[in-house]
Order: structure tokens, then C-alpha cells, then sequence
């Protein structure tokens, strides 16, 4: 189990050739004077996938000792890891001058590979007013046993390996950073956990509207539901999704969120004030068949997740036989980058709207 595989072994190779030049067989060779041979193959990996995109100016900023020691600390951290679960670690490494001394804040985390962890992590210290000096994100395959220790580099799962310099902070300051990163990699995790039964859900909503009960004409539904469509077609990126039915609280009616119907960032219980139903209708679009049907909006609440900006909502309204509002499926998350290069009458809903703005402006 400790051995490479071949095809690992031969990349490594290449990579240890093709990078000999900039400085990488100096830090392979230390690493090989620092580690018994039971541990030299998966160091040696290890270093290899860590610094094979540096460049030799980058390499040689710092002497070998330095890569070296980084190097075996960052896989020694990463030796044992149970998978779901993110090794996170900020620390402040001793100005005096040496191997291991450095002006900046180091944050490390190893983790399952997945979408959107450099942009959220990146996200999270431009927050914070933390600016970044260095990041290294190499994706390696590790193997493990079922406690989390490391086997082997080079075979296995991906798994993400990242290494940030940061403006120095603080000792008082690091614990914050350390529980503001987990709780991003925390949001990531879910998202990306529940991102296919989210487009499933919209997808089957979509396919269900037609044959729900509603004061919606069927162009109107027929919009609603190629509006979804579209947007479950790899032009919204999913944070969340929820459930809420209506109820009688006083004298308003107000949206109670359904218990355990919530995925990716809304998994957990609604802790917010029930939203009267009379609210919703001022943010639907309007001019449009289906106004009643979907909620089209901004949330107040920020992304903390993949890039900046206030969430998007997307809400499906259900009625009753009297076109009654009994229920509302609600999604946030992002148009993707996709969704605004594309031309207004090619996007259902906005081309009605579109079309509606150029007539009253006399364009059409």
C-alpha cells in the first residue's frame, strides 16, 4: 500500500525532469536526506505535486532547506484526515530569519476536492480586509486507511491541498480566521453535496407546472416553466433550496418553512421571521403571464460561496383551486456568467419583458 503506482510514478518523473532546471531536484534532494525510504516515495510526490507549477524564479526566492521544510510540514498535517472533514490550521510562523521564519500568517487546509474552494476561501480573507501573498492549491491523489491516516501520495482520492500567506495577524485574530474559513469550506461542502437533487428539484417543479392548479394562464405557465428549465440548464449555480407553506399567524398569512424539506445552504432550521405572503407579490416581475407564479429577486443576504454579490432568488408559487397562494419553492443562488452573455429575447420571462419595454418605447 505504501508503494506508487506506476503511472504515478512515471508523472512524477517527468515532473521531477521537467522542473530539474528550476530548482525542484535541489528540494527533492533534501527531502531525500530528511526522510527514512519508507516515507521517501509519498514526500517526494507529495513535493513534487506542490511546487510543479513554480516557476524557477519563484524556486529560487527561497532556498531549498526552506521548500523542503514546508514541504514535509504541510504533509505531516495532511498525515491524517477523515474524509467530510477539512484540516484547517492559521498560524504565524517566527519572524527571525531561517527555514521556517516568515513575516506572513500561514493558512493551510487539506481537503476532498471540490468546486469553488479557492474562490471561497479567497472570498472569506477579502472579507476579513486580509490580503493575500501567496496561495498554492496543487490537487493530489491521496490513499488512506479508515481512520484518515495517509497511506500513500500519488493514489487515492483527490484531495485538495492549499497553502495561503496572509498580511501577519494578530495572535488574537487567528482563531476568527480559522472558524470563518471552516465555516465557508462548511457552505462549500454542503452546496456541492445537494447541487444535483437542487436541479433536480427545479427541474421536476418545472415539469409539474403545467398540471397545477392556478389563476395562471397556460402561456404564462409555459413561460414559468421554460424559465426554470433554462435555468436549471447550467445558467444558475444552486446554493439552496427550501420548502414553505402558507399559515395563519394573527391576522397575516405568512410562509412557515416545511421541516426538513431545505438542501445546501438552507439544509438546517429557518431561523428567520415567517415572510407575509402580501410581500412577495411586489417582487415578481411584472408584464409578465406567469407574475404570480415565479418570484424573481435579490436577496438581502451575501454569497459566502464561489464569488461575491447578493444571492438570487428564484421562488415558485403554488395555489389553491380558488388561486390562493398555498405554498412557495424557494432557490438561491447565482446566475452563472453564462446567463449574462446571452441575448434578453433568448431568456424566457426576460424576453417577454424585453419585448414589452421595447414596444412601449416604440423599438420593437
Amino acid at each position: 500500500r505504501g508503494r506508487l503506482p506506476l503511472e504515478a510514478v512515471i508523472h512524477m518523473n517527468k515532473s521531477v525532469d521537467s522542473a530539474a532546471d528550476a530548482g525542484l531536484k535541489p528540494i527533492l534532494d533534501v527531502l531525500a536526506k530528511r526522510v527514512g525510504k519508507s516515507g521517501q516515495a509519498s514526500a517526494t510526490a507529495f513535493a513534487s505535486a506542490l511546487f510543479r507549477r513554480m516557476d524557477a524564479e519563484e524556486l529560487a526566492s527561497r532556498g531549498a532547506e526552506a521548500w523542503a521544510e514546508l514541504a514535509l510540514a504541510l504533509l505531516d498535517f495532511a498525515g491524517t484526515r477523515k474524509r467530510g472533514k477539512a484540516n484547517v490550521q492559521v498560524f504565524n510562523p517566527p519572524l527571525k530569519a531561517g527555514p521556517v521564519g516568515s513575516a506572513h500568517t500561514t493558512l493551510q487546509i487539506v481537503n476532498d476536492d471540490m468546486p469553488f474552494l479557492v474562490d471561497s476561501v479567497a472570498m472569506a480573507m477579502a472579507e476579513l480586509g486580509i490580503g493575500v501573498h501567496a496561495l498554492g492549491h496543487p490537487v493530489m491523489r491521496i490513499s488512506r486507511d479508515r481512520a484518515g491516516k495517509l497511506l500513500a501520495v500519488g493514489e487515492g482520492d483527490r484531495e485538495s491541498v492549499m497553502h495561503l500567506e496572509l498580511d501577519r495577524q494578530p495572535k488574537e485574530a487567528l482563531a476568527t480566521i480559522k472558524a470563518r474559513v471552516i465555516r465557508v469550506l462548511e457552505d462549500v461542502r454542503a452546496i456541492v453535496a445537494d447541487w444535483a437533487p437542487m436541479q433536480a428539484q427545479m427541474q421536476a417543479v418545472a415539469a409539474d407546472l403545467a398540471a397545477r392548479k392556478s389563476p395562471i394562464s397556460k402561456d404564462g405557465k409555459r413561460e414559468a416553466r421554460e424559465f426554470l428549465e433554462w435555468a436549471a440548464d447550467d445558467h444558475f449555480t444552486f446554493f439552496g433550496y427550501r420548502e414553505y407553506q402558507v399559515e395563519r399567524k394573527g391576522k397575516d398569512e405568512v410562509l412557515c418553512a416545511v421541516p426538513g424539506s431545505g438542501l445546501g445552504l438552507l439544509r438546517g432550521d429557518d431561523e428567520h421571521k415567517p415572510r407575509p405572503v402580501k410581500s412577495l407579490a411586489a417582487h415578481s416581475m411584472r408584464h409578465s403571464g406567469s407574475v404570480d407564479a415565479l418570484i424573481l429577486t435579490k436577496t438581502n443576504a451575501r454569497a459566502s460561496v464561489h464569488r461575491p454579490g447578493y444571492m438570487d432568488y428564484i421562488g415558485v408559487l403554488d395555489f389553491d383551486a380558488n388561486g390562493k397562494a398555498i405554498r412557495e419553492q424557494r432557490f438561491l443562488g447565482l446566475y452563472t456568467s453564462s446567463a449574462y452573455t446571452r441575448r434578453p429575447w433568448d431568456i424566457p420571462l426576460v424576453r417577454e419583458r424585453h419585448e414589452y419595454v421595447m414596444q412601449k418605447s416604440g423599438l420593437s
